[in-house]
């Protein structure tokens, strides 16, 4: 099954008198008349990147969306994002892009413990002071998209364009949880609803970093298919490789029907961290224990730990949290 291009690659001698890296195309997109709504790139430090990922004039080079509540970023997160940072040139991913959902939308959502939403700030800044991401970010790697779940993916889609425009070949892919695919649902109902995320060329989702429903590794031979898509199909050439083994399937019930690639590795090396009960140590376990609970799970534990308390007691005053 082969993908649709958006995009006819020039002869390298003309790609030589664009821009090769992503850098001057991501402020282009940010200043674009067709951009709707307000957007940035968070970047509390004044000093840009020392280095850029170089795009590729021989290949599809990926621009990696990761979406998510992050209430609050987690050890799990990080491990994710440093599993697609060690393998970037397998995956060829010029960059990666977190984009933390606003706080009115993660209210919005039916999980349990949801009681506390972290400012979107504080989830942003947890990320940015991360050591492992901060070495990314520095890199020109790693991005913090800041924005509304409009105006995000109109910014990833402009700067997409923008760069498939100057000749290289670039698509822009979802990143899926293990948990947002399901046997049990076609893919634009919950848990995927993939007709939110809006006009992404492809999915990506992998069972490395987190366990899927429709692939026992070990044990199936391949993924069962899932309602609503098109039967998985073994990619042409896809041996086995450190990122498993290449399915790809269609999202017949999504606008576009775009491809879902799938990599079936045969283990899954998930921490065991749950966002599920991290919410409930946050919400439940008293202010003196916090920081024992939490230290071994959460990303930024003292800066979380100061958030919540500050939050307990203007709740205790009638306070309410901001954005």
């Amino acid at each position: 099954m082969t993908p649709c291009s958006n995009s006819t690659s020039l002869p390298e001698k003309h790609l030589s008198s664009n821009p090769d890296t992503i850098h001057p195309y991501l402020q282009k997109a940010l200043n674009h008349p067709d951009l709707v709504g307000a957007v940035a790139l968070f970047n509390p430090s004044p000093s840009p990147p020392t280095t850029w990922p170089r795009l590729l004039p021989s290949t599809t080079n990926q621009i990696l969306l990761y979406p998510g509540s992050f209430n609050p970023p987690h050890s799990g997160h990080l491990a994710t994002i440093q599993y697609f940072a060690d393998r970037r040139a397998l995956l060829t991913t010029v960059a990666f892009f977190i984009f933390c959902d606003p706080s009115s939308v993660i209210l919005t959502k039916n999980k349990k413990h949801n009681s506390i939403i972290l400012p979107r700030s504080l989830r942003n800044t947890i990320f940015y002071q991360t050591p492992e991401l901060t070495q990314l970010i520095s890199e020109g790697w790693l991005h913090l998209l800041v924005g509304s779940m409009e105006s995000h993916i109109s910014y990833l889609r402009i700067l997409t364009d923008s760069i498939n425009g100057d000749g290289w070949r670039v698509k822009l892919v979802g990143f899926l949880g293990g948990d947002k695919l399901s046997a049990e649902s076609p893919p634009h109902l919950p848990p995927g609803e993939l007709t939110a995320w809006g006009p992404v060329d492809e999915f990506l989702i992998i069972n490395a970093r987190r366990p899927v429903d429709f692939y026992t590794p070990r044990a199936d031979t391949k993924p069962r298919d899932l309602p609503g898509c098109t039967a998985w199909e073994r990619e042409e050439g896809g041996g086995e490789t450190e990122l498993g083994i290449p399915w790809v399937c269609r999202a017949l019930t999504v606008p576009g029907e775009p491809l879902i690639r799938f990599r079936a590795s045969q283990r899954s090396a998930s921490n065991g961290v749950s966002s599920t009960d991290v919410r409930r140590i946050m919400c439940g376990v008293p202010d003196e224990r916090l920081y024992e609970h939490l230290k071994e799970h959460v990303l930024g534990c003292g800066l979380l730990v100061d958030c919540l308390e500050k939050y307990r007691g203007k709740k205790g005053e009638g306070g309410q949290q901001g954005e």
